[in-house]
């Protein structure tokens, strides 16, 4: 199995930073993550875990076993400890919980310590997506082992483990939860999803046209990507919330009319809409851990009348009315008379 720094990261790492680590993994805030070891504690041993030079969890000799060390360094309620194989899960994982984690087994046959380098990183777990939306949640993996297992909720698509719905609907809002179980871990995951909106945008020619992807800043994306037909027209980068306009694209009928909206919203904005910028737009929403694709079919109608034939309506009302008011006025001077 490789797993990537994406949902659940499983590298072997030897040396680093001077410690010898024999297993490290990339996790995200709120996972539940087990620390296997794989071989029965023998009766007349103990095992202790470590967090850096703290003991967290001990499992004695006698049968006894203990979490409560862990409660001084942040883990209160948060461990639980495997008397016979001494695997430790850490449940409700946190930012502040990174660092080495280390399984010291005492016996009468000496072994040597096994080292867990765990990295958990605050990654957003609930995403909002409009109605009929391609949503994909990814776990990272490219290869599943015979005795490895990915499991979704929902089911799972493709050798990769990656769950995809598209054209998602409002009754699949909901909880979607992971396991990923290999060798070396068994990590649990939930992503909340939050399905509706609207997705059709019409305006009249000559308006602004708001492509919007309901974000503040990218928002737990790393980039958002906005195609029209097969022309990519703009981009939002995540590193400086830089915005890109490729308004020399699709024949350069964008050119200077591509703009990002103010106070910080991941959206785009098309200035003195045409009749022919009507047609399907798609946003690529990008994040290591899920992807979102929208279309937005956008409708612009013509005004009706052009702004010479409104300025000309406008002079026509105000000379009839100026005619009206001299009448009244010649007859009221006409009376006193």
């Amino acid at each position: 199995m490789n797993i990537s720094f994406f949902w659940g990261a499983l590298l072997l790492v030897d040396g680093v930073f001077g410690v010898d680590v024999n297993v490290s993994l990339s996790v995200m805030e709120g996972d539940s993550v087990t620390l296997k070891h794989h071989t029965v504690i023998p009766e007349d041993a103990s095992a202790e875990w470590w967090f850096g030079d703290k003991p967290i969890a001990i499992k004695q000799a006698a049968g006894l076993f203990s979490t409560s060390k862990g409660d001084d360094v942040g883990f209160k309620d948060r461990l639980n400890l495997d008397t016979q194989t001494g695997s430790l899960t850490i449940t409700n994982i946190r930012t502040e919980d990174t660092g080495d984690y280390k399984l010291q087994i005492l016996g009468k046959k000496k072994t040597e310590p096994e080292i867990f380098r765990v990295i958990v990183r605050d990654v957003v777990k609930s995403l909002s997506v409009m109605v009929g939306d391609t949503v994909t949640l990814h776990t990272g993996v490219t290869d599943i082992q015979r005795d490895e297992l990915i499991q979704w909720k929902s089911g799972v698509n493709g050798l990769n483990g990656d769950l995809t719905i598209r054209n998602i609907r409002r009754d699949q809002s909901g909880d979607y939860e992971l396991e990923i179980n290999t060798s070396s871990m068994i990590l649990h995951r939930k992503l909340h999803i939050i399905s509706g909106g609207m997705k059709n945008v019409s305006v009249k020619e000559g308006e602004y046209i708001t492509l919007d992807t309901g974000l503040y800043k990218t928002q737990g994306f790393d980039q958002i990507i906005f195609k029209f037909k097969d022309y990519l027209i703009a981009e939002i980068n995540k590193g400086n919330f830089g915005f890109v306009a490729h308004d020399t694209s699709a024949g350069g009928r964008f050119k200077d009319r591509l703009s990002m909206p103010p106070r910080h919203t991941a959206s785009l904005s098309i200035h003195d809409s045409r009749i022919t910028d009507s047609g399907d737009y798609l946003l690529n929403m990008i994040s290591s851990t899920h992807t979102v694709q929208r279309t937005i079919s956008v409708t612009v109608s013509d005004s009706g009348l052009s702004p010479g034939a409104i300025a000309g309506i406008v002079v026509a009302v105000l000379l009839v009315v100026l005619a009206v008011a001299g009448v009244i006025y010649h007859r009221w001077k006409r009376s006193l008379n």
